[in-house]
């Protein structure tokens, strides 16, 4: 890749170097050097990541690195699903960060290197050739995200969350990770476009091997992603986390579960021979059900956007189980609009419980009208999740119901346009919660927050309303990648 450097290469590089940055600025009690770093680096890499995704665009392209030919080589290639999962997982992760510097004010030194690890095993997911390395970064990533959630150890939630989401998401890495050694075992490879052209044949439809790899996969994505009934350790872990992590978490990390999905879902397992999409239409209707009607009943407001991602998860599934491109361009475009808006309630979200000490609805009470900014800027996500037009989680999940009528799935289109209502119903109660309720002790004390925090908050939301908008720049990526997907 002689055009520029690849953002994985870069962030690998970050990621070795900040132990040693974090160690001396430790010993020299100087810890806003991590700041400082952190943030360049990932602007640097979100730059790259642009530049990446409209070159494979442009030229159709797909960028292999360090592979030799043989089969078992192990291989990072970027194709347009790689390039596109990889630039949301990277801008949510420069968002955090900046946010991070207001919010986090203790142990920056152990903080920003986890981050750091966390944003590139993500990355990494996303740009492996074969599933051997995927298993690494996959592996990288998660433990990362554990000691993250359990960042704040001197809190018995944080413990109880970190090591409930342990326990769980190990269980799901075993699934994959039999999977994988099955995958080996029929095909003697785990590089992905090799076992593409061996599971892509006709003659595998009939081996039970075959569906007894794809289960295991869809389970052990499903725990990752949170889907029904995989989805218990998120309402915790999330609420427990400091907030940019909580955003990190929601926004981006459960989609890379959904990203190995639409990998593996259209290139090993395409529907013209496995028709597994009434199974996974299911699976995703009852995801989205169980998310929404959950979320109602919250009086924490990170449980509360906890389980509404739960909810969208089943929106984005429901997208490929549609199995076109416009059902998969869809879904696609609602992991980015998702994985912004949700990073922005987070955040917002995260300032008023800065400002206020509490996350409970009840004594948050009319803090928007104290923290202005904040409070608009959340108002924007909860509308724009909510599926108001003009914003921009309107436009992909508009996409994904014309998608499903086109496909003739009726009834799943009837229950997924419900759960829409249903979660307009709770995100109206919370911006009415926020700004039209009477202030309480802790909400009276509250200050806007400070520019450090509000900055990415305010640049989350002018996305939403700009996808909203003028969507078509954004459709038309979202179908590209999902044609390079379906052509294959």
């Amino acid at each position: 890749m002689d055009f520029i450097v690849s953002p994985l290469s870069i962030l690998i590089i970050l990621t070795a170097i900040s132990p040693i940055l974090a160690y001396v600025s430790r010993r020299l009690r100087v810890e806003r050097v991590m700041d400082v770093y952190t943030l360049v680096g990932l602007a640097v890499v979100v730059y790259l990541a642009v530049a990446q995704l409209l070159y494979v665009l442009s030229q159709d392209a797909t960028l292999t690195f360090n592979s030799t030919p043989r089969e078992t080589a192990s291989i990072i290639f970027i194709d347009k699903l790689s390039a596109y999962a990889s630039l949301v997982f990277v801008l949510v992760g420069l968002a955090s960060a900046l946010f991070s510097i207001g919010y986090i004010e203790e142990r920056k030194a152990e903080y920003y290197p986890l981050l750091l690890t966390m944003i590139t095993g993500m990355v990494g997911v996303a740009s492996s050739g074969d599933f051997l390395t995927f298993f690494v970064f996959w592996e990288v990533m998660s433990i990362s995200a554990y000691a993250l959630v359990a960042f704040r150890y001197k809190s018995w939630e944080a413990v109880e969350a970190s090591l409930k989401y342990l326990i769980i998401s190990s269980a799901g890495t075993a699934a994959i990770l039999f999977a994988l050694s099955l995958m080996y075992g029929v095909a003697g490879t785990l590089n992905i476009k090799a076992l593409s052209a061996i599971f892509g044949l006709k003659d595998m439809r009939g081996e039970v091997w075959s569906y007894a790899i794809l289960a295991f996969l869809l389970a052990g994505l499903g725990v990752n992603a949170a889907m029904v009934p995989f989805h218990s350790w998120l309402p915790d872990a999330h609420p427990a986390a400091p907030s940019p992590i909580s955003a990190m978490l929601s926004g981006v990390v459960i989609k890379t579960g959904v990203y190995a999905m639409f990998r593996v879902l259209t290139t090993m397992f395409p529907p013209t021979v496995y028709d597994w999409r009434a199974a996974l239409a299911l699976y995703a209707v009852v995801t989205m059900t169980v998310g929404n009607l959950m979320a109602m009943l919250q009086e924490d407001i990170k449980r509360l956007l906890a389980f509404s991602s739960i909810a969208h998860i089943g929106y984005i599934v429901f997208g490929i189980s549609v199995a076109s491109t416009n059902g998969l361009a869809g879904g696609l475009l609602h992991v980015l609009n998702h994985a912004t808006m949700k990073g922005l309630l987070f955040l917002s979200a995260g300032a008023f419980i800065h400002a206020a000490g509490t996350r409970s609805l009840d004594e948050l009470s009319g803090i928007g009208r104290r923290m202005p900014i904040s409070g608009v800027s959340f108002a924007i996500g909860a509308f724009s999740l909510a599926g108001i037009p003009g914003l921009s989680a309107f436009v992909s999940e508009f996409q994904i119901i014309t998608a499903s009528l086109e496909a003739g799935m009726l009834p799943f289109t009837v229950i997924m346009i419900l759960n829409v209502l249903i979660g307009v119903a709770y995100y109206l109660r919370l911006v009415q919660v926020i700004f039209l309720k009477p202030l309480t002790p802790f909400s009276e004390r509250a200050r806007e927050a400070s520019p450090v925090m509000i900055a990415p908050v305010i640049a989350l939301a002018g996305l939403g309303i700009l996808i909203g908008i003028y969507p078509s720049p954004f459709l038309e990526t979202a179908k590209a990648v999902a044609s390079s997907l379906l052509s294959r």
